[in-house]
């Protein structure tokens, strides 16, 4: 049990309308019964004792969540301990209410409540306990027994009143962390589908270029189809940006299949492939394998030959010049997390200078 909650100073905040409701209901249920107790007295002079404690108490319990100033402390205690000396005197079998709500809201907010409850039990059965030595013919039991069965009642009502709100702060505290967890999530899922966009057409451009500057001088012609190639990559990529953005982003492994023939014909890479593509419910995520596997294979292989195998539930990209130690690939790892979720696989192996990508999904 902490005896400083997690604070938030936002009161239109879930927590804060929390905090807020809680502290009113508990200022309105005391309130009420400290009025009740004022008013069951005959005597006005108790009246306007119970009512003085009664409105010291209620305000005090305004700080039911952590400590009040120390004169406030100082001023809720003596007031009500006070009131409840008078009371016990006079005969007044309610006046046990004050101390004991003011002791028991003071016990909430100790680490060592149990220990702290005692103390609270022995201050409150004080006067009885002073009563008793001064009028020993009096028989103070049944006085005894609603002090103690009306101070245990507060304790336990505000222990489950802190209970409760600590709950809450913890469900508050998750509800956050998901929120928190989610934009990063979508910051994530948005940089990875930005970098499967850019990366890839980037290095195609830069391929083109490439290929431009080596025809320049002895074909000119097919240098300037090269570099109009690379225009229209970035005017398609300048698209796909733009409807990454709005959430309009598409991708077809039909499509896919086609960009990385052309791009594989560009650098001189001989493409085979093999299976009918069908628009389907894998159609998307079977394409983003397919433009990752082409990324990786033009960035970090010496390939001459490409080949594809495409069935109904499973897509197989093998290619040859593959270095002997291949790295991790990023991007197919982050595709294999999602093929996972659906219960599929997405595995990669090298050997022998041929690497293979094959996705499946049952």
């Amino acid at each position: 049990m902490t005896s400083s909650p997690v604070r938030s100073n936002s009161g239109a905040s879930p927590l804060g309308r929390m905090r807020t409701y809680t502290t009113m209901s508990l200022i309105v249920v005391i309130g009420f019964y400290c009025l009740v107790a004022a008013f069951s007295s005959d005597s006005p002079a108790t009246l306007v004792v119970s009512i003085v404690a009664g409105i010291v108490v209620t305000e005090f319990a305004r700080h039911w969540e952590r400590r009040g100033p120390a004169w406030h402390t100082a001023l809720a205690v003596t007031v009500s301990l006070g009131a409840w000396v008078y009371m016990v005197v006079v005969g007044f079998p309610f006046g046990m209410l004050f101390p004991s709500i003011v002791l028991a809201i003071l016990v909430s907010q100790r680490e060592r409540w149990i220990v702290a409850s005692l103390v609270g039990m022995i201050v409150v059965l004080a006067p009885l306990a002073v009563m008793a030595v001064l009028y020993p013919s009096e028989s103070l039991v049944p006085f005894t027994l609603l002090t103690l069965g009306t101070y245990w009642l507060m304790v336990g009502l505000f222990m489950f009143n802190r209970y409760g709100f600590g709950l809450y702060l913890e469900i508050d505290a998750a509800r956050t962390l998901a929120a928190d967890l989610a934009v990063s999530e979508e910051r994530y899922r948005f940089a990875a589908d930005l970098h499967d966009i850019q990366g890839h057409t980037l290095h195609v451009i830069k391929l083109k270029t490439q290929l431009a500057e080596k025809l320049i001088d002895r074909d000119p012609d097919a240098a300037r189809e090269h570099l109009a190639e690379a225009q229209d990559l970035i005017a398609e990529t300048l698209a796909n940006t733009k409807n990454l953005a709005y959430g309009k982003r598409t991708v077809t492994l039909a499509s896919e299949m086609a960009n990385a023939e052309q791009l594989f014909a560009a650098a001189g890479i001989s493409w085979n492939s093999a299976g009918t593509v069908a628009p389907g419910e894998y159609d998307e995520i079977f394409g983003l394998v397919m433009r990752e596997a082409t990324t990786n294979i033009l960035r970090h292989s010496q390939a001459t030959s490409v080949s594809v195998i495409v069935e109904a539930n499973r897509l197989r990209i093998t290619n040859d010049g593959s270095a002997a130690s291949a790295r991790a690939l990023s991007g197919l790892a982050r595709l294999g997390d999602e093929f996972a979720n659906r219960g599929g696989s997405l595995t990669t192996h090298s050997a022998d200078g041929t690497f293979v990508t094959e996705a499946t999904l049952s």
